[in-house]
C-alpha cells in the first residue's frame, strides 16, 4: 500500500510540474463566472476582480459586481481595491534595498534603530520580525481588526504588543505578527528619513510606473477606489471604514490595481529593483532550529499550490480580503481582489486555477 501510494503522490506530482496554463474557452470562462457569482451571492460579497498576468502582461481580466453599493459603481479594471498583508512584500523589499545599499543588516538587532522599544525584545533581529520569528505579539490579534479604523501612534502599538509577553524567545518558533511589519516599517522610515509611504513611492512605485498603488487614507481623494464591506449580526452588508495608515504602516495598509500588481510581478523577474541574490534572501523560507520550514520568507509565502511552486500572499484588512500569487515556473501570476471582510480569496483563487490550469486539479 505504501508502494501504491508512493507512486500515485510522485504520477500527481510529475503532472502539476508540467502542467500549464492555459487560454480557456468562453464556457470555461463562463462556468468560472458562474462559480465566482454564486460564491459572491451566498457570502454577501458586493464586487470582485480577477486577473491572470505574465510579466507585466494581462492574460484575462473579469470584473463582477460593485465596487461601491450605495452609488451603484460596478468594478472595473481600474478600480483600486485595498490589499492587506499583500502590502508586506513591498516593505521587505524596501529594506532589502536599503541592505544592498549598506544601511542596514538584516541580522542587527531592532534595538539599534528603534532603542525606544520595550527591553523585553531585546535579542530580536530585523530579519526576524520580517519571516515573523520575532515572538513579539500580535498587535492586531490584541486588539482585533477594529484598530485600523483609529489613527494610533507608534507608541500605541507598542504599548499595545507589549501588554502580553512574548510569544517565544526569538529565532525559535514561529507565529505571524503584524506587530513585525509595523516595527519594520518603522526601521525603513527611520533609515531613509521619510514615511513609508514616501520611501515605497519613491524606491519602487515611480520606478515602476505603479501610479494607482499607495497608502488607503481616509481622507484622500483617490479615484476608483472601492468601498470596503463587513456584515453584522444580521447578515446585512455594511460599510467600513478605510484603513487608517497610521494603524498599519506596512503591514497592511496599502491599495492597489491588477494592472500595478502586474507590473509588481514583472519587475521581479528582472534585476532593476533587487539583485538575484538579494530575492533569493527574500524568498528562501525560514527554518527553525528544530528542523521545522515555516513556509514563510521574508514578506512571502512560499508554501506549494498543488504541487507547484508559488511565491506570493494573501490579504485581509477591515473590508477587503485579495491574492496574489507568483506560479514561477509558469511566469504566471494570479490576483483576486473582493471588498467584503472575512470571506475567501483562496476559494476565488482556486477556481481561476482549474480553469487555466485544469491540470492541477487535486
Amino acid at each position: 500500500m505504501k508502494i501504491i501510494l508512493l507512486s500515485f503522490f510522485s504520477i500527481l506530482l510529475a503532472v502539476n510540474a508540467h502542467a500549464q496554463f492555459i487560454s480557456p474557452d468562453n464556457d470555461a470562462l463562463a462556468a468560472m463566472d458562474g462559480k465566482i457569482r454564486k460564491y459572491m451571492t451566498d457570502n454577501n460579497i458586493p464586487g470582485a476582480l480577477i486577473a491572470v498576468a505574465s510579466k507585466g502582461e494581462i492574460l484575462e481580466l473579469r470584473t463582477y459586481g460593485d465596487a461601491n453599493v450605495e452609488l451603484d459603481v460596478p468594478v472595473n479594471a481600474n478600480t483600486r481595491f485595498e490589499i492587506g498583508s499583500i502590502s508586506k512584500e513591498f516593505v521587505s523589499t524596501a529594506a532589502l534595498m536599503q541592505v544592498e545599499e549598506g544601511k542596514l543588516n538584516l541580522d542587527d538587532p531592532i534595538h539599534k534603530y528603534l532603542p525606544e522599544l520595550p527591553s523585553e525584545w531585546v535579542g530580536v533581529t530585523v530579519k526576524q520580525l520580517l519571516n515573523h520569528t520575532s515572538g513579539i505579539p500580535d498587535y492586531e490579534e490584541i486588539f482585533t481588526y477594529d484598530i485600523y479604523r483609529h489613527r494610533v501612534t507608534p507608541e500605541d502599538v507598542i504599548k499595545i504588543a507589549a501588554g502580553r509577553p512574548m510569544d517565544f524567545e526569538p529565532g525559535t518558533g514561529w507565529y505571524y505578527s503584524n506587530t513585525g511589519y509595523y516595527l519594520a516599517s518603522m526601521i525603513v522610515e527611520r533609515i531613509d528619513g521619510q514615511p513609508l509611504g514616501k520611501v515605497l513611492k519613491r524606491r519602487i512605485f515611480d520606478p515602476l510606473g505603479m501610479t494607482e498603488t499607495r497608502f488607503a487614507d481616509p481622507e484622500a481623494i483617490i479615484k476608483n477606489r472601492a468601498e470596503g464591506y463587513w456584515v453584522n449580526k444580521r447578515g446585512e452588508l455594511i460599510n467600513r471604514n478605510a484603513t487608517e495608515t497610521s494603524s498599519t504602516l506596512g503591514a497592511g495598509g496599502l491599495l492597489s490595481t491588477a494592472a500595478d500588481m502586474a507590473k509588481w510581478d514583472a519587475a521581479l523577474y528582472g534585476t532593476d529593483i533587487l539583485s538575484e541574490s538579494s530575492k533569493k534572501v527574500m524568498w528562501t523560507s525560514a527554518i527553525l532550529p528544530d528542523g521545522q520550514d515555516t513556509g514563510y520568507a521574508l514578506g512571502w509565502r512560499v508554501t506549494p499550490d498543488r504541487g507547484l511552486k508559488v511565491i506570493g500572499h494573501s490579504g485581509q484588512v477591515a473590508g477587503f480580503v485579495a491574492y496574489f500569487g507568483r506560479y514561477i515556473d509558469h511566469e504566471t501570476s494570479v490576483i483576486v481582489f473582493m471588498n467584503r471582510y472575512r470571506v475567501s480569496s483562496g476559494q476565488v483563487k482556486n477556481f481561476v486555477l482549474d480553469t487555466f490550469m485544469p491540470s492541477s486539479r487535486e
